[in-house]
């Protein structure tokens, strides 16, 4: 008997992380139930990268497309496009608030601004019915590097400098009920800032 997987990737992600993913997973294989909140009337040309030339579109190993890929760059060059993923960035500034007196409010000095923290929801979905084992040493073995990874993305392109990398903090594997050949992840990536200290 042969056994069929049909999967659909925002069902999977709402039934781990509680919410819907759309429209990251938008791919062929994709059905919109309310076809009617995503009714555009004017028809525009899609754009397939952003503003500094980064591709807003990926093919996972599935063969499906996926939007705002993340891919992390080793130093020899070579990528890891992140399977299916959903992202946030944050970052905040430090500021210290001096009160005056006889003055309402406090004066404001920025000190510095902290680190971009990206934090990166994904699935690994095995082209087959078996687990995902290699996709998932792979992720490790990059996790386990302990160094500085490139990173592109059409989102972090926009706001890290040019020279800057990430860090990955931390990763942990999400327990999926009921299947076996998906594993579902979350990481931490720290932007990195390349510095040049000068002894003279």
């Amino acid at each position: 008997m042969e056994y069929t997987f049909k999967h659909n990737l925002g069902d999977i992600f709402q039934s781990i992380w509680g919410y819907t993913a759309l429209p990251v997973f938008l791919s062929n294989a994709d059905v919109i139930r309310n076809e009617e909140s995503f009714n555009f009337n004017a028809e525009s040309l899609r754009r397939e990268v952003n503003l500094n030339g980064v591709p807003f579109y990926a093919k996972n190993n599935n063969g499906n497309e996926v939007f705002m890929p993340i891919w992390l760059i080793k130093e020899d060059g070579s990528k890891l496009l992140l399977s299916n993923t959903v992202s946030d960035m944050t970052s905040q500034k430090n500021i210290v608030e001096t009160p005056l007196v006889n003055r309402k409010g406090t004066v404001k000095e920025e000190i510095s601004v902290s680190d971009w923290v990206i934090n990166v929801k994904g699935i690994i979905v095995s082209a087959d019915v078996n687990y995902p084992d290699a996709q998932v040493q792979e992720l490790n073995e990059l996790y386990d590097l302990g160094t500085a990874l490139g990173i592109q993305n059409a989102r972090t392109s926009l706001v890290l400098d040019g020279d800057e990398m990430v860090v990955i903090k931390n990763l942990k594997l999400r327990e999926i009920k009921g299947v076996k050949n998906i594993q579902a992840f979350e990481m931490q990536l720290i932007s990195d800032l390349n510095f040049e200290l000068i002894i003279e």
